[in-house]
């Protein structure tokens, strides 16, 4: 039998049982990815985490959703240098490898926050009718024409109205698979609202047929940030709160300044530790 460590932490927490899950394997040497896909599966978190050495970075990290793996997500590379930065005792500006690229983090009165890569975005050929009637929304509650935008993983972003229509948002799978569909498998769309400089947002994803809402999104925060460069609102400081029609609150830290550089950023909770064995 081998046993593999791991930790459990609440990324984008401020209270406890808030934020967003999030499982770490701090060395996963000797995992292949069957393997790991298996694992990812077996904790049925968002994402589960497992760390390797980098050559380009103080670790690198492999993110996995129970269904497939990810190029680059937030709250996992959040939670990971979290967890990192306490047992590797890291300085507070370290980076991190992702498949996206490496990742410069920076740990400030126990915040953690990563600077992404510079956001690109293109049509998703999608009208705002459309849109509407895929959120379970009046067309009116639409402000802006869908796009997807890639500041590190690409997903469909929908600015909406006002506060009420993001959380009034019920997604017909059906239709959201048919219209939010990056590639086969992977479905995703963020819809937010700002007022003053507080955003209220929402992440749904298909798995397995259903429409799924993950408390709390790095990556789309990222996004939200690029979209915002592209889009003219830049520069900025917003506070992002996601999770609250689930209630699972997570709030997360969006900053983007003249030069456009998009930072995310967010407090980290522990929640438990174990071992995972394996068989052989």
């Amino acid at each position: 039998m081998t046993t593999y460590r791991y930790r459990l932490v609440n990324v984008f927490a401020e209270q406890p049982f808030g934020g967003n899950p999030l499982a770490v394997f701090p060395n996963a040497h000797g995992l292949d990815d069957a393997t790991m896909q298996l694992i990812a599966r077996q904790f049925n978190l968002s994402e589960t985490v497992f760390v390797f050495p980098s050559e380009h970075a103080d670790a690198a990290l492999r993110i996995f959703t129970p269904s497939y793996e990810l190029p680059f997500a937030g709250h996992p590379t959040l939670g990971s240098a979290y967890v990192l930065h306490q047992e590797r005792r890291l300085d507070d500006r370290f980076a991190l490898e992702t498949h996206a690229g490496v990742i410069p983090l920076e740990h400030v009165d126990g915040v953690y926050t990563l600077s992404a890569n510079v956001a690109t975005s293109r049509s998703a050929d999608l009208s705002r009718a459309a849109a509407a009637e895929m959120l379970g929304l009046e067309a009116s509650d639409i402000a802006h024409d869908p796009e997807w935008v890639n500041a590190g993983s690409e997903q469909l972003l929908i600015r909406l109205s006002n506060r009420a229509a993001v959380l009034a948002a019920r997604p017909d799978p059906v239709l959201f698979k048919q219209r939010a569909t990056l590639r086969p498998g992977r479905s995703v769309a963020y819809v937010w609202h700002v007022e003053g400089n507080v955003a209220t947002v929402r992440l749904f994803f298909e798995q397995l047929g259903a429409v799924i809402e993950d408390p709390g999104t790095g990556s789309a925060c990222a996004n939200l940030g690029g979209w915002c460069v592209l889009n003219g609102l830049a520069p900025l400081v917003w506070r992002v709160e996601q999770g609250e029609v689930i209630d699972r609150p997570n709030v997360l830290y969006l900053s983007v300044d003249k030069a456009g550089q998009i930072r995310v950023g967010g407090r980290v909770i522990d929640v438990a530790d174990g071992e995972f064995h394996l068989p052989g």
